[in-house]
């Protein structure tokens, strides 16, 4: 069945939820658990690459989501990146804020 293609059936689970494809693989972004390279990526759980990796893109994941969760697939990673960014300004005020307190 190699031309048929896996697309997003459904979100399950607690929040942030996982989509859930038609090919009972699920669809998950997951900070705690970085990938390889150590960087915080989307992960298909369920289905791995001839390397033993369940990593993939944006791109992909987008394109595994289809049309009728691309937008949620969006709207997740926009949301992680400014939570990662608003946890990050923190953490760089709170240095300055130490380094100060040095003189």
């Amino acid at each position: 069945m190699p031309d048929q293609r896996v697309n997003g059936v459904g979100l399950h689970g607690e929040e942030p939820k996982r989509l859930c494809l038609s090919d009972g693989s699920r669809l998950v972004l997951d900070p705690e658990s970085r990938s390889r390279s150590g960087n915080v990526g989307w992960k298909r759980v369920g289905w791995r690459r001839r390397d033993g990796s369940n990593e993939v893109s944006v791109t992909e994941a987008r394109d595994l989501a289809g049309d009728g969760f691309e937008g949620y697939v969006t709207t997740r990673t926009k949301a992680e990146a400014a939570w990662m960014h608003a946890v990050g300004d923190w953490y760089h005020e709170q240095a300055n804020r130490l380094s100060a307190e040095l003189g």
